[in-house]
């Protein structure tokens, strides 16, 4: 991949969380990955204990990638990117914000949410 300058006047980024990428210019891969074990529990919090091993999702292999498809485009191999002004309220969960061209993206996120309600408990 060629590589090209880039030119940002303003990026106004709000959040970016949870194994997320922010680039700016060429990149030949971006594989952002995320883990995420979200309890939600009622009645107050205690010293609990939870372990991704426990759960059966975060041992799952991903699916292979897709086939490359073919899209006509045009490219300016060597002109620069030139942005003015960008805002982004927020980028989580293994997502991407890119100012430019990437190659190869593998991006993962394994979330496993659930609710401990007090009547379940007994």
């Amino acid at each position: 991949m060629i590589k090209r300058m880039v030119y940002v006047e303003e990026i106004e980024t709000q959040s970016l969380a949870i194994g997320s990428v922010m680039e700016i210019g060429d990149v030949h891969r971006a594989a952002p990955y995320s883990r995420i074990l979200a309890v939600q529990k009622e009645g107050g919090v205690k010293s609990d204990v939870y372990d991704f091993d426990d759960y059966s999702i975060f041992s799952l292999k991903s699916t292979p990638p897709l086939s490359p498809i073919q899209i006509n485009s045009f490219t300016y191999h060597h002109r620069p990117i030139q942005v003015d002004q960008v805002r982004v309220i927020g980028v989580s969960t293994a997502g991407i914000f890119q100012v430019g061209g990437v190659d190869h993206v593998d991006a993962t996120n394994y979330t496993k949410h659930f609710r401990v309600l007090e009547n379940e408990e007994q």
